[in-house]
């Protein structure tokens, strides 16, 4: 997985990858609205090009994930969650810094910014890491018990959950990995989507100077099947977010 790394900072170019703040965007192209007009938010962005070296993703181009901040369940279907009328995941493959070419103005000024998760605007650091596991993936138990003929025998699977969690944490924000939840894995409880892997994960934050709240400190989740992200075919991501 690639951790990110934020840090507040004022001035970033629209073409950098950032956490909250403006988008790339050309003006070539339509800028993103919720089913009844309303234009959406720049969550994030990766600039692929910004990535340490590796085999997963794109090596250019820019993803962003745009949301509906005065939604209550901010873009949110529970029913369809790869439903993009109140969210959006917009892949640029061509990425320009002629600044002549793109949008300069953004069509957000009247959105009530106190209903956003992510206050402010946040440079990132990439950092190449490995995560194992989580215990909230719904192949947890069958990765994990199952191969050890743990299954049926007298064995305290909550202390061998919670120490697990200690060590192998997925909170934070990342891309690829395994995610973090703080209720249900919703994978599980749909057969379309058994196979999808982590895209992006923003977490809450706990640092002092990073303003990211997902309710009641929740956390969001993109997923993608590898077969998509290998197309770079981002129009059936789903989208989850939960809080306790």
């Amino acid at each position: 997985m690639i951790e990110l790394n934020l840090t507040p900072a004022e001035d970033l170019t629209v073409w950098q990858s950032k956490v909250g703040g403006d988008p790339y965007f050309p003006l070539s192209l339509d800028y993103p609205q919720n089913e009844e007009s309303r234009a959406l938010v720049l969550l994030a962005q990766i600039n692929f090009a910004e990535l340490p070296e590796n085999t997963v993703y794109p090596s250019a181009g820019i993803l962003q994930f745009f949301i509906d901040i005065e939604d209550d369940l901010w873009g949110l279907d529970f029913d369809e969650p790869q439903n993009q009328n109140n969210f959006r995941i917009i892949f640029h493959e061509q990425v320009t810094q002629d600044v002549a070419q793109l949008l300069q103005e953004f069509p957000i000024q009247d959105l009530d910014q106190d209903m956003n998760p992510v206050t402010g605007q946040y440079a990132v650091q990439f950092v190449a890491d490995e995560r194992y596991i989580s215990i909230g993936d719904h192949a947890f138990a069958e990765t994990i018990f199952d191969p050890y003929g743990l299954e049926g025998e007298q064995v305290d699977e909550e202390e061998i959950y919670d120490q697990y969690d200690e060590t192998f944490s997925a909170s934070g924000h990342h891309l690829g990995g395994y995610p973090y939840f703080t209720q249900d894995d919703p994978r599980g409880n749909d057969e379309r989507f058994k196979d999808y892997v982590l895209l992006f994960q923003l977490d809450s934050s706990g640092q002092e100077d990073v303003e990211i709240l997902w309710g009641d400190c929740g956390v969001a989740n993109f997923f993608i099947h590898p077969d998509d992200l290998k197309k770079r075919d981002f129009s059936k991501v789903m989208y989850n977010w939960d809080c306790s």
